[in-house]
């Protein structure tokens, strides 16, 4: 039997569909059959506001690509960090020869 897709919602229409629940417009029933959704996902929604807000439903790709960003930042300071010492570990290698 094949695997049903999982659908993805807007963050558009998360907040539309919380704050009708929330401001208490339609029923938690009403709103899951007009807008196709599940009891359960309605309330993970609105529970997930309630705790972060708007920002609760930002993309997880683009929080994604800020730690990558991040991330890239880090590696590129310890390969500089990595040059360094290979250049004074050649350093003393030479100094060290010579005495």
């Amino acid at each position: 039997m094949p695997k049903s897709k999982r659908r993805t919602y807007t963050k558009e229409f998360k907040l539309d569909v919380v704050s009708k629940k929330l401001n208490n417009i339609y029923k938690t029933k009403e709103i899951c059959e007009k807008y196709d959704i599940d009891r359960q996902t309605l309330c993970r929604w609105v529970n997930e506001y309630k705790k972060g807000g708007e920002a609760a439903f930002e993309s997880k790709a683009v929080l994604a690509g800020d730690e990558v960003r991040k991330l890239k930042e880090r590696l590129k300071q310890v390969e500089m960090e990595n040059e360094i010492l290979k250049k004074a570990e050649a350093y003393f290698a030479r100094h060290k020869q010579t005495k």
